[in-house]
């Protein structure tokens, strides 16, 4: 273990060797594995019972937004699409709850699609409004 100096200033332990980068099929069968055993949770235990050289948020995340049985996949459908606009238009970036609407996507899955679908759009028709305004 190594000492490191966190964003915060807080200094905490820090478990050396943790694997970074991709995940491998086998690691991904490890994980599906555990979690099909003792369900979600107790992160930070895959790594120690599986032999994961990976953290518990790394484990978590994996299986949240890739690995989770009843995740859809595939493009977002029009119907989501206009889901996903009217949500945001109510609760701003909430995306998770956003996602509780829609089953099977993530909350990440629609941060990303509104970030590469719709915040240029966005931008770009408060632009058009304001010259409008200016003009009249």
């Amino acid at each position: 273990m190594s000492l490191w100096g966190g964003m915060g200033g807080g200094w905490g332990m820090v478990e050396e060797g943790w694997r970074k980068g991709p995940w491998t099929a086998e690691e991904d069968r490890l994980l599906i594995d555990y979690v099909q055993l003792h369900g979600e949770g107790r992160w930070n235990s895959v790594a120690r019972l599986r032999g994961l050289k990976r953290n518990g948020k790394s484990c978590r995340l994996r299986w949240v937004n890739y690995l989770r049985p009843d995740l859809k996949r595939g493009q977002i459908t029009p119907h989501e699409e206009t889901i996903i606009l009217e949500l945001h238009a109510k609760w701003g970036n909430r995306w998770s709850t956003i996602a509780r609407s829609l089953p099977g996507r993530t909350d990440n899955e629609i941060k990303n699609y509104w970030r590469t679908h719709f915040k240029k759009k966005t931008k770009l028709q408060l632009t058009v409004r304001r010259r409008q305004r200016t003009e009249s």
